[in-house]
């Protein structure tokens, strides 16, 4: 959190440019992205993250390349809290196909919530206030945990989902994943 000037487009909270996992993770108040896919980025899990008050919620794109130039391209996105960011979710660059996006809680990002490519489609999304327990895009240490009333609890999907959440708690398959870092 507090990463960078507002608008660098330089500094991002998570920056991750190969294969893997990004799950389970609160950023907030970045200067540019909160989360970042580019470069190599392809076949990442991207689940169970709250980003807020940053110029971008989550990027996923490919260029600059390294090793290859195929795109950004089997990324799943599913479970994420993005929530008052300028930017919600979007794709840039070079990207697939085979991107999915599923049970993303997805709001009151100002200029877009999402801009997907390819004829690309989210799917399970929720568009309204998470209700978080004690947001608020100024206090030193905002609670990002979900408020008895959110309409996060139960709603996310088991696809990819960690087992357990920020604070090691077991995400309740039974009774529905939670979307975002935390499991109420």
């Amino acid at each position: 959190h507090d990463i960078g000037p507002a608008g660098c487009t330089y500094v991002q909270g998570i920056y991750h440019s190969t294969s893997g996992s990004i799950k389970n993770n609160v950023v907030y108040r970045v200067g540019s992205a909160a989360i970042h896919l580019w470069h190599d980025a392809t076949n990442v899990k991207i689940t169970n993250n709250t980003v807020s008050a940053s110029n971008f919620g989550i990027i996923v794109g490919g260029g600059d390349y390294y090793f290859t130039s195929a795109g950004a391209n089997n990324v799943a996105v599913h479970n994420n809290i993005v929530y008052d960011n300028k930017y919600g979710i979007s794709e840039q660059g070079k990207t697939g196909t085979g991107n999915t996006y599923q049970n993303n809680l997805v709001f009151k990002n100002t200029t877009y919530d999402w801009q997907l490519r390819n004829s690309l489609k989210h799917t399970g999304t929720i568009a309204s206030d998470p209700l978080l327990a004690g947001y608020s895009r100024t206090a030193a240490m905002p609670n990002f945990k979900p408020s008895t009333s959110s309409p996060v609890i139960g709603r996310g999907t088991a696809s990819f989902a960690h087992p357990t959440d920020i604070d090691g708690k077991p995400r309740n398959t039974g009774t529905g994943v939670d979307i975002g870092a935390y499991q109420h």
